[in-house]
This record gives C-alpha cells, structure tokens and sequence, in this order.
C-alpha cells in the first residue's frame, strides 16, 4: 500500500473513532468522564427521618467533590433501596434515581456494598440543572461497628450545551 492512501485511510479512521467517542455532542449534550470517592458516617436514626432509620452524611472527593449523604429507604434481604442528596463544593446540587446498594461479604458487620446497577444522575441545580448521566461504577466498604462508610464512584455525566453569554 502507497503512503498516500494509507494516510488518508488512517486520518479518516481517527476521525471515525472521536465522533463515534463523542456522539452526544449532535444533540446538544457535553458528556465528561467523573472519578472520586465518598467518606461518610451513619447517623443517630433520630436525625435520619422517614425510612429504616439508617442515614449516613459524609464528603465526596474527585471530580463531584462537595457533600453527600443517603437515606436507607427501606431493606430486602441484603439489599438496601437509598435515596441520595448530594451537593458539590461549588453549591451546585446533584439529584439522583432512588438505588439499590448490595451488600455481600459479611465479616462481623462488616461488608463489601456495590450498586450493581450503578446509580442515575436526574439534573440538579445550577451546572447540573439538565444533566443526566450514570455512575456505573459505585462499591467499596461498610463498616456497621465503627458506623463508617468508604465508596469509590466512576461514570459520566452528560451537561445540557449552554453557549457563552
């Protein structure tokens, strides 16, 4: 094969593989990548409200840094359905799609959780007002004794295309 037609071919292979990598962007959307991970402390089940009593308020790190916290809204087995309230370090909020965390592995109240079908990002308020997207990614450790919980979260959040004023 001549250099000619091999350059085209590869010039026109790559731009192939980033629209196809990208292809939110034909309806007005920005999608980006988010890492970080979550610190939180269960609460006395008198401040937690409505639900099994089971709340836990902590901090989030990586790129959704800010607050986070979970309601336990009710329990099936070694299943837990949440609601999420999460506010970002700008004062931007982030709401969410109930979710169910599952806990496996349980060694002396301690346990492995994973959200097995990751957890919905519905929109929020100012830079998240119209988002959606997903954390597929949300696992770590629950520590019931010490009433701590570590969580690492990976996804994508897909941002409404505002143009600059």
């Amino acid at each position: 094969m001549k250099f000619r037609p091999l350059a085209k071919l590869l010039v026109i292979s790559g731009a192939a593989m980033c629209f196809g990598a990208v292809p939110v962007l034909a309806d007005g959307q920005e999608c980006r990548h988010v890492g970080g991970g979550i610190l939180t402390n269960f609460l006395d089940a008198k401040t937690c409200g409505p639900g099994t009593g089971l709340c836990t308020d902590g901090t989030a790190t990586g790129d959704l840094s800010g607050a986070v916290g979970v309601a336990v809204l009710s329990e099936s087995g070694n299943v837990l359905h949440n609601h999420h309230h999460w506010v970002t370090a700008s004062g931007d909020t982030i709401t969410f799609k109930d979710a169910d965390l599952t806990l496996l592995a349980n060694v002396n109240g301690q346990y492995l959780g994973n959200y097995l079908n990751g957890v919905t990002i519905t929109g929020g308020t100012g830079g998240f007002e119209g988002a959606q997207g997903i954390l597929y990614s949300v696992f770590g450790a629950i520590d019931l004794n010490k009433g701590q919980l570590t969580l690492r979260y990976e996804g994508a959040v897909c941002f409404e295309h505002v143009p600059p004023p």
